[in-house]
């Protein structure tokens, strides 16, 4: 059963648009009732894969369990979610039309923002992940060109950024409201994409940013029937892999980080050897019995057929316009054998006392954005078994020390820290007494024996949430998987769908699981928070493989039916040309929809009228000749002084980004978006903020990233 926190309330989504679909979609799935304002000629109910009668899949499951028109109503809404994202007109009309209307809570998503130099900017998928960095961080191995992540990564994040702040929306507007905020879509991206190399920048680390910083095995290994992601990152998971293994001479040199770091190509080559005879399944199988983050990549086709989910019931019909299509349902459900619930002593998210008993990544993450929104957030640190984060690097000035983990630092500020022993019920009780929320991410197996799983604490504690997050639940055939962003990223369709311009896969070297995933419970503890039905105690699973699968609905809707998708390169359909082109300094992306705009680009490029592009589909018929043709009347041109002739002529475009650029983009800084901490150690610095704040106002402040220490420490809020 999924829980309906936010039963009871109205929504109205206006500018159908794939961010504010994926935003009032997150919100119905937990109860609230929508009302979406449709246009059929809007982007998104033509992109593809579709149905033969051009049925568009996406646009079928964001509008699922909404009431869809396409005349406003006239009723009185409790929330107005309005996409801006395609939209091109002047700011400051919008804004006093909102002023005019609201009557409680608002929130705008905008390409750029409503605020900043590029505030009337328009984007698409292509150039929002160009904007918000996410193209600069996969790119083709053939031709060095950044490629976008498969289906609408971007434009999905920044739709469950509108889902986070939607529900902060609501909690401010018990103030006396009305309130509105402004979603920012390339801010969204960035604080759900290069999150760790953009941290690694502003933080002055050195040495590698990606999985490779703690050397082999991490990346992907042949099988006889496809690939292994494998990502043994600690010593014990090594171990368990030699063991797996048969404790092979070859692998005795290489018990420590140090080993595996300095002699990576070795170990990988010793291992393909070994994995290119079997079949990927049976040595995820043998692996995971050992304790290995391990997994296989997986077809859309193989996800339907897969029996863990099937086991835990996770899928969902959906009606595409009288086809049933088969999805992945909402990724969190009500432990089933929890207590009879009672009502909470929060009476909202500011100031509700949260108990974060979370390690690396996802659930550290949703901490701090709850913390930053007020909350008052204590961080649990167990000193046997102190977070990865804290103790490992890239430090802060390349200088080592428990305080100085820069990746600690991105996702642990805003909130307090406390060491306790977990190793019994009375350290356990003792670590959670006062709090109205709990979140672990400990794994089913040690989160049941210290007595810290949602279902445990639900049914001692009846009045308090309780939310344990893992890789792929706590029940089903792979609930003691263990697994990093990048297995996960492998195994549920990321890593299959994501594909290089030739049609074959590539590396994603980010941890975008768990960021996505951080922003994804914390919606749901918001929502618990702020939702008119009460906050009533309960004991929640939320699975991050299921919340990721589901990011690629539209294509396991089309496998369901037999639809054949044909994602490559930056292909999106309708756009033509659409893509990343190479310019003196970088590469530009441009996304051209609809013969306006496509005069427009052939006067700024200087492109001849060619007759094989003359209509919008003979373009994508012939996209691959056409980009190159864009291709060479982009070579030798100045990247922002193309990217801003382009959009002075209406054309979606913009740099790609790099960590480098991003933290000195001169709209990101007029935003405010990188907030500055003080931090006792390292001084004062910048993290990534929130990508939201009041419409016209100043960003969220945070504080700095706790000190370890025996007593309850940090900022208070």
């Amino acid at each position: 059963m999924t829980p309906a926190f936010l039963e009871g309330l109205r929504v109205l989504e206006t500018g159908d648009g794939v961010a504010g679909a994926y935003a009032t979609s997150v919100l119905a799935g937990l109860g609230a009732h929508v009302t979406t304002v449709t246009m059929p000629g809007a982007p998104l109910h033509r992109l593809r894969p579709a149905l033969a009668d051009g049925t568009s899949l996406l646009a079928a499951v964001l509008d699922a369990r909404k009431v869809r028109t396409e005349d406003e109503p006239a009723d009185e809404f409790d929330l107005v979610v309005c996409d801006r994202v395609h939209a091109g007109a002047p700011v400051d009309a919008y804004l006093g039309a909102v002023a005019a209307r609201n009557r409680h809570a608002w929130v705008t998503i905008s390409a750029a923002g409503l605020s900043g130099p590029r505030r009337d900017a328009f984007g698409t998928e292509l150039t929002v992940g160009a904007a918000g960095g996410l193209l600069s961080a996969v790119t083709d191995p053939a031709t060095g060109q950044p490629l976008k992540l498969a289906g609408c990564q971007a434009l999905l994040s920044a739709g469950q950024v509108a889902a986070l702040a939607s529900c902060h929306a609501l909690d401010l507007a018990r103030g006396g409201g009305p309130v509105h905020l402004d979603v920012s879509a390339q801010e969204a991206t960035v604080a759900t994409g290069p999150v760790l190399r953009v941290v690694h920048a502003l933080l002055n680390c050195t040495g590698d940013a990606g999985a490779r910083r703690y050397g082999a095995p991490a990346g992907f290994y042949p099988c006889a029937d496809g690939v292994l992601r494998i990502s043994a990152m600690e010593d014990h998971q090594w171990q368990g892999l030699v063991r797996a293994l048969g404790n092979p001479a070859w692998a005795e040199p290489y018990g420590s980080t140090a080993a595996r770091t300095e002699h990576a190509a070795d170990i990988d080559a010793q291992l393909a050897a070994r994995t290119a005879a079997q079949g990927k399944q049976a040595l995820e199988e043998l692996l995971q019995a050992n304790g290995v983050p391990a997994t296989a990549m997986y077809s859309p086709e193989e996800i339907l057929a897969s029996a863990h989910y099937a086991a835990r019931g996770s899928w969902a019909t959906v009606d595409a316009h009288g086809t049933p299509v088969t999805v992945m349902g909402p990724p969190v459900r009500v432990v089933a054998d929890a207590g009879p619930p009672a009502p909470s002593r929060a009476t909202g998210l500011a100031g509700a006392a949260i108990a974060e008993a979370g390690h690396v990544l996802a659930v550290p993450l949703a901490g701090a954005l709850l913390g930053a929104m007020g909350a008052d957030v204590t961080k649990l640190e167990d000193p046997n078994r102190i977070d990865m984060y804290r103790r490992r690097g890239p430090f802060i000035d390349s200088t080592p020390g428990t305080e100085r983990a820069a990746y600690f630092a991105a996702v642990n500020h805003s909130k307090r820290s406390r060491t306790v022993s977990l190793d019994d019920e009375r350290g356990v009780e003792a670590a959670i007494d006062g709090a109205d929320v709990v979140m672990e991410n400990f794994g089913p197996g040690r989160g049941r024996r210290l007595g810290v799983d949602a279902a445990t604490l639900a049914r001692r504690h009846p009045a308090l949430l309780a939310l344990s997050s893992s890789g792929f639940g706590h029940s089903g055939p792979w609930s003691d998987y263990r697994a990093y962003a990048y297995n996960l990223q492998t195994s549920c369709g990321l890593g299959y769908l994501t594909r290089s311009a030739a049609g074959t896969t590539v590396e994603i070297d980010m941890a975008w699981a768990d960021l996505v995933s951080g922003y994804a419970i914390a919606t749901i503890v918001a929502a618990w928070a702020a939702g008119p039905s009460g906050r009533i105690g309960a004991g929640l699973d939320f699975s991050m493989a299921e919340l990721i699968t589901s990011r690629f609905n539209e294509f396991l809707a089309a496998a369901s039916v037999g639809v054949a998708t044909s994602d490559r390169g930056n292909d999106q359909h309708p756009y033509a040309p659409c893509g990343a082109y190479p310019v003196v300094d970088g590469w530009v992306a441009l996304a051209v929809l609809g013969d306006a705009q496509w005069q427009a680009a052939r006067d700024v490029l200087g492109l001849p009228d060619d007759g094989r592009f003359t209509t919008e589909a003979a373009r994508y018929e012939h996209r691959d000749a056409l980009d190159d043709l864009v291709a060479a009347a982009t070579a030798g041109r100045d990247g922002a002084r193309l990217a801003a002739q382009l959009d002075a002529a209406g054309i979606a475009t913009a740099t790609v980004q790099t960590a480098a650029t991003l933290i000195a983009d001169d709209h990101l800084a007029a935003r405010g978006f990188f907030a500055e901490v003080e931090h006792p150690e390292w001084g004062r610095r910048r993290l990534i903020g929130l990508p939201w704040r009041v419409a016209g106002g100043a960003p969220a402040a945070l504080t700095a990233p706790p000190p370890l220490a025996g007593t309850a420490t940090g900022t208070p809020r």
